[in-house]
């Protein structure tokens, strides 16, 4: 069968711990993909292409997208430790129509089972195939880790566009954490920073009416303050239900460094809700990519 390429990986794959996944539900960075832990948690969840972190959505046709999650857990065990572990695969255009599905790669399994000591990770591989995908310019993929012997289960949503051909592809084989309270999570490619500080600013008046996030990142290295000011910003809103909320308003940014050691400071405010929205959280998600496109941060932060 085309897609049965989910293995149980009994050795422990190496990778930086991306994702704080003390949060239910979120939006990872780079990619955009949600999750909703619904039981089932893991440590963390890798998403990459020829073996490098994917630093966007946009993938080259007939390439293969490996999503891992790491050491899951939350699955029901039997008398002898035994679990029993299914993958759900499912790929739809952006009107939900199924382009394929397969309900469970772990079909094989399901009397046998496995053991839960040895499950290091889920390796989920989904082949972006021509003749699946046929003319759609882009796509949803969904991945469900669930408990046969229970309801709990570990969703994935994650949107694709198909990169045109010839277009270098966003992948970093390393990837920086960047130290920072207040949020779920902040990395970086290409580039490192010493420090982020992130608050709530209402006091701004270009729009009085408007809570900003506020992101001040500290010491960026590997950089330069024209390299900086003229890369691109986006950042994304959305609801606890992790619909996005369009948001009119323009981010503001203040770009300091100097010459002599080529640090850069850079402090982003983003506009996310009227101060007068109280009781709601709010995902925010920011990035920044250098023109070449070699360079990347993201923030999320929920507030």
């Amino acid at each position: 069968m085309m897609f049965k390429r989910i293995l149980v990986m009994f050795t422990l794959i190496v990778s930086l711990p991306l994702y704080n996944f003390a949060q239910s539900n979120g939006i990872l960075p780079f990619t955009g993909c949600r999750y909703f832990n619904e039981g089932i948690t893991v440590k963390s969840i890798d998403i990459k292409v020829d073996a490098g972190f994917l630093l966007n959505n946009r993938v080259l046709l007939n390439k293969e997208v490996e999503i891992l999650f790491q050491l899951p857990a939350g699955f029901a065990e039997d008398r002898t430790k035994t679990v029993f572990v299914a993958a759900e695969l499912t790929i739809t255009n952006l009107k939900g129509a199924v382009l394929f599905k397969n309900p469970n790669y772990f079909k094989d399994q399901e009397i046998k089972g496995f053991q839960q000591v040895s499950i290091k990770a889920l390796q989920v591989k989904v082949p972006l195939k021509q003749e699946i995908l046929k003319a759609e310019p882009e796509c949803i993929v969904t991945v469900r880790i669930y408990d046969l012997k229970s309801k709990n289960q570990l969703r994935i949503e994650l949107p694709l566009t198909i990169a045109k051909p010839g277009e270098a592809m966003q992948t970093s084989k390393l990837i920086n954490d960047i130290k920072a309270s207040n949020i779920l999570y902040a990395i970086s490619a290409g580039l490192k920073i010493k420090k982020l500080d992130v608050s709530t600013d209402t006091s701004i008046r270009v729009n009085p009416k408007m809570a900003y996030l506020s992101l001040d990142m500290k010491e960026i290295e590997g950089s330069s303050m024209t390299e900086v000011l003229s890369g691109k910003e986006s950042f994304w809103v959305y609801d606890n239900t992790l619909k996005e909320t369009k948001i009119p308003d323009k981010q503001l940014k203040q770009v300091k460094g100097s010459m002599e050691d080529n640090l850069v400071d850079y402090l982003s405010k983003i506009p996310f809700r009227l101060k007068t929205m109280t009781g709601k959280t709010f995902f925010i998600r920011f990035r920044w990519e250098s023109a070449d496109r070699k360079k990347v941060i993201e923030v999320v932060v929920n507030r």
